[in-house]
């Protein structure tokens, strides 16, 4: 088998962050959350129960960044605009139990660089 060439302009880490979003001028109030699988300078991938994410929605995402020692002592929050490029709908059993739920993957591009508050 041969390798892909990797086409991302910026690496991805993995990590789980909580998100919450909301599709810019929509007028519901309530955030869709979910929870990242990776994260870079350039864009995320994160998952969620929501089906309602199209391909060029514009979002404004915020993940909240627990606190750790030695490096962000009091946590925060990155906030910033991106664009859906893809959702992928990824079954799966429920956590830990003999139920079925769908879950949906979402990869989003950056508008501009997210913000970092504390």
């Amino acid at each position: 088998m041969m390798d892909r060439a990797e086409k991302r302009k910026y690496k991805r880490l993995g990590a789980r962050f909580d998100i919450s979003c909301r599709e810019v001028g929509s007028t519901a109030e309530r955030a869709y959350i979910g929870c990242t699988v990776n994260v870079s300078p350039g864009g995320l991938y994160f998952e969620t129960e929501n089906a309602t994410f199209k391909p060029g929605s514009l979002l404004e995402v915020e993940l909240s960044i627990p606190p750790r020692r030695g490096l962000l002592e009091f946590g925060g929050r990155i906030s910033g605009f991106a664009r859906v490029l893809r959702a992928d709908n990824i079954y799966e059993s429920a956590r830990g139990t003999n139920l079925s739920s769908e879950i949906f993957g979402v990869a989003v591009q950056f508008c501009r660089s997210p913000k970092l508050c504390m």
